[in-house]
């Protein structure tokens, strides 16, 4: 029997806050679960009743104030785990925005990827190549925490589904939807993150153009993009992953 009792889906505004949310909320209905809906204000100032038998579906923000209600952290981002980083095939290292801006700011600096260091994602993952594409990075300050990588060209991007160590579905977001990763490959690194790895997450691959498969990156599986999963076994991942963080409450 499941140890949850109680679903809380978020909206913002009176509608799913994302098309995330609203495919686990038809998944949870589907499973017979008590579903209700919540805004993240109410959530951080406790207007919401929760108890460890209640799970949040939500963005990263909202699931980090349910944790906060039982003094649990956000667990930190799997990103790029040590032992995958020989599927990288690129230089990944820690850095922050003070030191991308010295780097480009004269001509002649190497583009670099960087994406916010923590789970709660202020701005989404860019290429900086020049001065100008620092411009609308200005309100960040200089000691902002950064991961920052050499830049490839992914021709087409997937996420692989992860569930209790097996792939258990597939989703392409980017790039050529007929360039496919090599299976193998794949299967390598489900295999060699087992012993780190949560009970869910979402692990994506892509192809660059010289044809080698590469990971884009890991996330974890409490506020996974859904990319196409049917709603079940969506919403059994997300559940699975809360139960996982929240199991000392029980």
């Amino acid at each position: 029997m499941s140890e949850i009792s109680r679903v809380l889906v978020q909206k913002e505004r009176g509608e799913f806050s994302t098309r995330n949310t609203f495919v686990a909320y038809l998944g949870f209905e589907q499973k017979g679960y008590e579903t209700e809906f919540f805004d993240i204000e109410s959530l951080q100032n406790g207007g919401v009743t929760i108890t460890p038998q209640t799970m949040i579906v939500g963005g990263i923000g909202a699931v980090k104030a349910g944790l906060n209600r039982f003094n649990i952290e956000l667990p930190t981002p799997l990103d790029y785990p040590t032992c995958l980083t020989s599927y990288l095939g690129r230089r990944i290292w820690k850095s922050t925005w003070g030191e991308i801006r010295n780097l480009h700011a004269k001509p002649g600096g190497s583009p670099v990827f960087v994406k916010p260091a923590t789970g709660l994602k202020s701005f989404a993952g860019t290429v900086v190549a020049q001065f100008r594409d620092l411009i609308p990075t200005a309100h960040f300050p200089n000691e902002t925490e950064l991961m920052a990588s050499t830049v490839v060209s992914f021709q087409s991007e997937w996420r692989y589904f992860v569930h209790h160590h097996e792939v258990v579905g597939v989703g392409h977001y980017s790039g050529d939807p007929l360039l496919f990763p090599n299976p193998d490959t794949v299967r390598s690194a489900v295999d060699a993150f087992r012993q780190e790895a949560p009970v869910a997450y979402g692990i994506d691959f892509g192809v660059i153009a010289e044809g080698q498969t590469l990971l884009v990156e890991a996330n974890d599986g409490y506020s996974l993009g859904s990319y196409g999963m049917p709603p079940v076994r969506y919403a059994t991942m997300l559940e699975d992953r809360w139960v996982e963080m929240t199991q000392g409450l029980r």
